[in-house]
């Protein structure tokens, strides 16, 4: 049994790990351009759990606590919430239907910690999405992902950054956001944030529930010869079945799902479940 420096939570990790998590401040915010940083002797399977919709008529339950068992069965295993966590449809907002979501927000909210219960002590950081942070902030001047993420005692991620993970001596930068494009191409989105993020290794993004993650490749120099640079482009997935809205529309059809990233001391490697 140890205790979390940053939150005073017991917690069990494996022997030969330990953690070192950046603080965040007194409000429990991890600030726009602070560097979250995470410390371990051991790999890090790290799960991207995003745009889950939890409410929404379409939402993939069984998916989501097959995301949520695999967490909990893996030693290894450490995730964040990167938006969209709710459905949050607030009464006349915009005039969307309020039949997209079966039961309202703040069973929504109650129904996610519920969810997450068994893995909320893997829980590294939430993050808002359109749905929950921008809806709940712009109508009501109050971030009901803030509040989420004091209710499990994990830092809150507002904003797009950097995340820092020391796995036995190798420091790995992923840069995570939520995402705001809507663009049938994915990689559009992640081609800017990496422009301004230079120094990540891993780009995640969600928003769209495009499910994929590739190895994007270029070359550097190691003293006289080229040496390969790899680097990982991540659009999350989400946890919602084909919805009215997109077959109204002709949304293409994506399948449920979520990318996990294997954090070793050799190389980072993310694949889809």
């Amino acid at each position: 049994m140890m205790i979390c420096n940053s939150c005073t939570r017991n917690f069990d990790v494996p022997i030969d790990s330990f953690i070192d998590m950046h603080p965040p401040d007194k409000k429990g915010m991890i600030r726009p351009g602070q560097v979250f940083k995470y410390k371990s002797d051991t790999t890090i399977n790290l799960h991207c759990l995003t745009d889950i919709h939890v409410g929404a008529i379409e939402h993939d339950t069984k998916k989501f606590k097959q995301a949520v068992n695999k967490i909990q069965r893996d030693d290894n295993a450490k995730w964040f919430g990167n938006g969209d966590l709710l459905e949050l449809i607030p009464p006349g907002y915009k005039a969307i239907n309020q039949r997209g979501q079966n039961i309202p927000p703040d069973e929504q909210y109650l129904h996610f910690i519920e969810l997450v219960d068994s893995i909320k002590d893997k829980c590294l950081w939430l993050r808002g999405g359109n749905h929950d942070f921008l809806r709940s902030f712009t109508i009501l001047d109050f971030d009901v992902v803030k509040t989420l993420a004091k209710e499990l005692n994990v830092p809150y991620f507002r904003y797009p950054g950097y995340a820092q993970f020391d796995i036995q001596g190798t420091s790995w930068n992923i840069v995570s956001g939520h995402g705001k494009s809507g663009a049938k191409n994915g990689d559009l989105e992640l081609d800017r944030m990496a422009a301004v993020y230079s120094d990540g290794h891993v780009f995640v993004l969600g928003h769209n529930h495009q499910l994929y993650a590739k190895p994007v490749d270029s070359l550097t120099i190691d003293g006289d010869e080229e040496e390969l640079k790899r680097r990982w482009y991540v659009r999350g997935g989400s946890f919602l079945r084909y919805a009215d809205y997109a077959r109204y529309s002709f949304y293409p059809l994506i399948r449920t799902g979520w990318v996990t990233m294997t954090l070793t001391k050799k190389e980072i490697k993310c694949r889809e479940n």
